[in-house]
């Protein structure tokens, strides 16, 4: 009778058995699944950032490249036009990378602009304003660089 009744054990338990180790692997694929979406969903959002941020600034330097084509009309003897409706849309450039940049990149961005800015009101001071704006335009651009590097998590 003992070797019946562990018979009869042993065939309830097997399904069980089997019902517990289907469920468990089920439960493995399901986060392995998940899992997989956040990385995706993650490495999406970065390169949508990155795409963003990219946009951004080229937007910037746009405004820049304006504003010191019109400070080399002036440093020619030339009349620059509104310089100062060309660097507020700088600085409305530079306002929305700002928003959605590094700490660092926002620094030498505002540098930048600071130094197209101090250019743009005193000439007297800057007559040569390339000397002035090229180390800041150099670090921009360095800094720039290593923002849009591609960053990986592996």
């Amino acid at each position: 009778m003992s070797s019946g009744i562990a018979s009869t054990v042993v065939a309830g338990l097997l399904p069980l058995l089997g019902a517990g180790f289907g469920a468990s692997a089920t439960l493995m694929v399901q986060r392995s699944s998940a899992r997989a979406a956040r990385l995706k969903f993650a490495a999406e959002s970065r390169l949508s950032h990155r795409e963003e941020l990219k946009s951004a600034i080229m937007d910037y330097f746009e405004a820049a490249q304006q504003v010191q084509g019109e400070l080399d009309v002036r440093e020619r003897g030339g009349a620059p036009a509104d310089l100062k409706r060309l660097i507020e849309s700088v600085w409305l450039a530079e306002k929305r990378v700002e928003i959605i940049c590094s700490d660092t990149l926002r620094d030498k961005m505002v540098a930048h602009a600071r130094g197209l800015h101090d250019a743009v009101r005193d000439a007297a001071t800057y007559p040569d304003w390339w000397a002035h704006c090229s180390v800041l335009q150099r670090e921009l651009l360095a800094q720039t660089k290593a923002d849009l590097a591609p960053q990986h998590d592996w």
